[in-house]
């Protein structure tokens, strides 16, 4: 049982990180070329946003595959844990909460709407540049380090402070 929910919780972690890294450089790869309201860059935000589902579904599993783990077979107790999981609470869980809120919902509307052949006010531009710069760049800078900083914990069993 262990060896099958360490499977689903790395599993989980590659679904999470993978797809959406790959499916965001696409998408940023067609801004650039094709331009952000070119009919080619809106097949690609339908896959950029089904994608981000998937991340999404893959992040909620990598949470409960690991919870499974730390309570069932005791680990919750350990000082290494307890560290990575303020990490996961302080920066990653309220990072994908505004991901899934402007990814999953309000951007992904937007899109739509302006696919749709309506146009979009200067607050609601505002919104989709905010989530592919601002927003977008914060996740690149913190997500990785944090990552890497939570495996290092897994991995090596020890403590940050």
């Amino acid at each position: 049982m262990y060896a099958a929910l360490k499977v689903v919780h790395l599993g989980s972690l590659i679904m999470w990180l993978g797809p959406a890294i790959g499916s965001w450089l696409v998408l940023r790869y067609m801004q650039q070329h094709e331009g952000e309201l070119s009919p080619a860059t809106a097949k690609v935000y339908r896959v950029f946003f089904w994608t981000i589902t998937l991340e999404h579904i893959a992040l909620c599993t990598l949470l409960l595959s690991g919870a499974t783990i730390a309570f069932h077979y005791g680990f919750i107790a350990m000082p290494w844990l307890q560290q990575k999981l303020w990490l996961v609470m302080l920066l990653i869980v309220p990072l994908e909460i505004v991901d899934i809120w402007l990814g999953n919902w309000k951007v992904k509307k937007l899109t739509e709407k302006r696919s749709a052949g309506a146009e979009l006010s200067q607050r609601e531009q505002a919104m989709i540049s905010f989530y592919h710069k601002g927003f977008t760049n914060l996740a690149l800078i913190t997500l990785p380090v944090t990552v890497l900083v939570i495996m290092w914990l897994a991995v090596s069993k020890q403590t940050l402070w």
